[in-house]
């Protein structure tokens, strides 16, 4: 049994690994904003990345984008405790084969969302490049870099470390381009 359990988290983690790989450079229309929160207390308990998502999601692109560049990604929690993206490897792994299987369509609905957000926000830093407002690129693609390295951080769900390194990986393709 705990054969079949591996084999079968090993196949989804190669699922993950190519949808999180189709997927990135595309843009789509999904997400969430709302990273800023007015009082230092809600700053340390609201979830960061959740309100930029949903924001997305709910069709304010452009706040959302502009909420993405402006977040400050060494704040945490990133995802709310309720969201299957919260989970560590190893609690994902602990979870029942039913649960995991039930959290897997979820982890990928939102990891999809975060995509699309990011590919906006990169195309945003791309079109600032394309007017010469290399200080707004600049911040753009700086934003992703962090981002991307705060999703890969340490405690990270497997599938969210491999978009958090795909993310990681395009604002520095992008910053390179520009000289930094």
């Amino acid at each position: 049994m705990k054969t079949r359990i591996s084999a079968i988290s090993g196949l989804f983690a190669l699922a993950v690994i190519g949808f999180s790989l189709a997927g990135c450079g595309k843009s789509d229309s999904s997400g969430h904003s709302g990273a800023k929160q007015d009082s230092d207390s809600n700053r340390s308990t609201t979830a960061l990345i959740q309100p930029l998502l949903d924001e997305w999601q709910q069709g304010d692109k452009s706040t959302a984008i502009s909420r993405f560049v402006q977040s400050d990604w060494s704040r945490r929690p990133l995802f709310p405790a309720s969201s299957p993206l919260s989970l560590s490897e190893e609690q994902f792994t602990r979870l029942p084969a039913s649960d995991r299987e039930a959290k897997s369509g979820e982890i990928a609905s939102q990891t999809r969302v975060l995509k699309e957000l990011a590919a906006a926000v990169a195309q945003a830093g791309i079109d600032a490049v394309a007017k010469q407002d290399t200080a707004q690129a600049r911040k753009h693609f700086t934003s992703l870099k962090q981002c991307g390295e705060a999703l890969n951080g340490p405690g990270s769900l497997a599938m969210t470390k491999l978009v958090g390194q795909g993310i990681k990986k395009r604002a520095d393709a992008e910053l390179s381009k520009m000289g930094q």
